[in-house]
């Protein structure tokens, strides 16, 4: 099922995307001033105070293919060969629909992953700089471990918000072109509400629920191996 596998798609972008990349910025917000650790913080969370249907409307004017912002940024820079009609194209469409659901979410990974940081105690660091410890041993001894949790529930909420994407496909393609960006979510609810086919939209439910457990145990299995212990 083509939605399935978009789905999976979106679920595996999420983990890399969202939960990776936000631990890797947080490690790196974390060795600037705080003035600047405080506005970067506020400018990644931002996003979070938006619901996904203001955010999916408001990337809808970024890509619009005749008056979106994408492609007159693109003109002014001297791209404009670069040019696309970005939720059109089958070749773009769904990076768009990722790049959407990631821009809003990354802010809560981000947050979780630099509180995670900032609640090992400062002794720590304070023992690996006197042993001489750089920069990335201390991140691969003393950060990482002491990070495995939050970074397990990081993981955890962007692979649940990349199989569970929904608002920003309905709003922004509505599963177009033809069926390319539809998810297995905007499938059952197209056979629950437009064609009544309530026994399969149930069906697909059910397969979900049963993917989400698969992926969960996944996670849990990948965090509980060389678990640290205190």
């Amino acid at each position: 099922m083509k939605a399935n596998v978009a789905s999976l798609g979106l679920c595996i972008l999420a983990v890399i995307f969202n939960a990776i990349l936000a631990i890797v910025v947080s490690i790196l917000l974390c060795t600037l001033g705080k003035r600047t650790q405080k506005i970067l913080r506020t400018a990644f969370v931002i996003p979070l105070v938006l619901s996904i249907s203001v955010i999916s409307q408001l990337w809808l004017t970024i890509y619009h293919a005749d008056w979106g912002l994408l492609n007159h940024f693109l003109d002014f820079i001297g791209l404009g060969f670069f040019q696309n009609e970005w939720l059109i194209n089958p070749k773009t469409a769904m990076i768009c629909i990722a790049v959407v659901g990631m821009w809003w979410m990354f802010g809560m990974d981000l947050l979780m992953a630099y509180s995670g940081i900032k609640a090992i105690p400062e002794s720590y660091f304070e023992a690996a700089q006197l042993d001489g410890a750089g920069f990335f041993n201390t991140v691969r001894y003393i950060t990482l471990p002491l990070l495995r949790d939050v970074a397990k529930t990081c993981v955890t909420i962007s692979a649940i918000g990349g199989l569970f994407t929904f608002p920003q496909v309905y709003i922004m393609t509505g599963g177009g072109p033809g069926d390319l960006t539809q998810t297995v979510m905007m499938y059952m609810y197209k056979q629950a509400f437009s064609n009544q086919r309530y026994g399969m939209a149930s069906a697909v439910g059910i397969i979900v629920i049963l993917e989400t457990c698969v992926i969960l145990g996944g996670i849990s299995w990948m965090f509980k191996k060389g678990k640290y212990q205190e």
